[in-house]
């Protein structure tokens, strides 16, 4: 059962109201996270304002965080694809599916970007404008996503390596990595062990290192030197990138602006011998 309180219930005074919307909670607490405090409000024939109100008694500053902590407590129980998969077809067959799909990526989409984020973000492009050498790595599920970043991160900085392969020639172009440098890891589950081979050497080299994973409980929130959080929450069996994707792209597009005119001249020249390679 979700606990859907953050204080001591003993320290609440429920009226009449709010012990209704507890009962609809409890009753309907596997489809909440998809829901507004304005379609609770209509279900139970009472305003979205009071929806907030009680929502704040039990401890939450807003609707968004409420929703975020019953979120965190469904993906603690629910660990499989199979899992994963039942509960996602129950909530998409008995809500509108087109709007509980764009929803779930609008959420996720605000989750991961906020305005402490952004500054984040503004870190990461400093150290990738900044570093001598990019390694940038993605193994098992975040290789096509890192395939998409490293080649078009090329485009825009010099000496950029892509690796989403995992194979001898990542161990052996990594071990030449410098403090001047900066390893960039995609990091999601399910976590490769190579990460941790690739951490520790370029730890030794006194190397930058960028960590993007999927959720807090990683076991590498705390491997590098700045660590950013995607949400991956997907409507169905499989983790959805498309937070990612939106995180890649502002990353490469805020990069592109702040480089002079002799990146336009070196994409240009890139482009030429790509169409002479045809």
């Amino acid at each position: 059962m979700v606990n859907f309180f953050k204080i001591d219930i003993n320290k609440i005074e429920l009226t009449k109201s709010d012990k209704a919307i507890l009962n609809y909670f409890l009753e309907n607490e596997k489809k909440i996270y998809f829901m507004t405090a304005k379609q609770i409000g209509y279900d139970l024939a009472i305003s979205d304002t009071t929806i907030i109100r009680f929502i704040k008694k039990l401890g939450y500053s807003n609707f968004s965080q409420f929703k975020e902590n019953i979120l965190k407590q469904i993906e603690e129980k629910i660990s499989t694809p199979t899992e994963k998969f039942r509960y996602n077809n129950k909530i998409l067959k008995n809500n509108n599916f087109n709007k509980v799909f764009f929803e779930n990526i609008n959420f996720g989409i605000s989750k991961t970007f906020n305005s402490n984020s952004l500054n984040l973000i503004e870190d990461i492009k400093d150290v990738l404008c900044s570093s001598e050498k990019k390694y940038i790595v993605g193994l098992k599920s975040t290789s096509g996503i890192v395939s998409f970043f490293g080649l078009r991160l090329g485009y825009l900085l010099k000496n950029v390596e892509t690796f989403y392969s995992n194979n001898s020639e990542l161990i052996k172009r990594i071990i030449d990595i410098t403090s001047k440098d900066v390893l960039f890891i995609f990091a999601y589950s399910k976590y490769s062990k190579t990460y941790d081979i690739l951490i520790e050497i370029a730890k030794k080299a006194n190397a930058k290192i960028i960590i993007i994973t999927d959720k807090k409980s990683s076991p590498y929130l705390f491997s590098g030197d700045i660590i950013f959080i995607n949400d991956v929450k997907g409507n169905s069996f499989f983790n959805s990138l498309i937070v990612t994707q939106t995180f890649c792209e502002y990353l490469l597009t805020s990069i592109s602006t702040s480089l002079d005119s002799k990146t336009e001249e070196r994409i240009t020249e890139i482009n030429h011998y790509l169409n002479e390679n045809k």
